[in-house]
């Protein structure tokens, strides 16, 4: 099995700039070697969905960055590191996820030929063994996946997605095979 990154993002509006990235490295055994977690300040946030429903799962996320370029280039910057030889993972992940992508293309972080190729992305894994690609926590509880609990983390918080997009991903690689 080959290792895997799985990242996750929180934005301004599903179209909006992220304002939070997460990302997690597994080797092929399943555990974390790396992990990347980057934020900016609340203030960035104006979707109002956005601040009853996301802010509330962020407190204990650091702001480490002062703009989205810099975010940017930072996760830019680790995915380059670990992209080599990786599934990469997300969970739903259009518009948001697809977009950071777009913007580390558009921005010159990532050259043409360095996006995920392919993305996986575990909805359509879900789908294809009847599961409901949307409620991904259902599936984790039905399965008894254990997601780690180190960063304070439920659905909104970008290392929580990250974690269960992986785990979930890792649980129905096995599943299928």
């Amino acid at each position: 099995m080959r290792k895997i990154l799985s990242f996750d993002a929180e934005s301004n509006g599903l179209w909006g700039e992220a304002f939070a990235i997460g990302a997690l490295v597994y080797d092929d055994r399943g555990i974390e070697i790396a992990r990347f977690i980057g934020r900016l300040s609340d203030a960035v946030v104006t979707n109002e969905w956005v601040k009853k429903n996301v802010l509330p799962q962020l407190t204990e996320v650091l702001v480490t960055h002062h703009d989205y370029e810099s975010l940017l280039s930072d996760f830019a910057k680790f995915y380059m590191m670990h992209k080599l030889d990786a599934d990469i993972v997300v969970h739903g992940g259009l518009p948001v996820e697809v977009k950071i992508i777009i913007d580390m293309h558009t921005r010159g972080f990532i050259g043409d030929w360095e996006h995920p190729f392919p993305l996986h992305d575990v909805a359509s894994y879900l789908v294809q063994v009847g599961e409901d690609p949307i409620l991904i926590d259902s599936y984790v509880r039905k399965h008894k996946i254990s997601i780690a609990d180190d960063f304070n983390g439920s659905t909104h918080n970008p290392l929580y997605d990250s974690e269960v997009a992986a785990r979930v991903f890792m649980h129905l690689r096995r599943r299928i095979q």
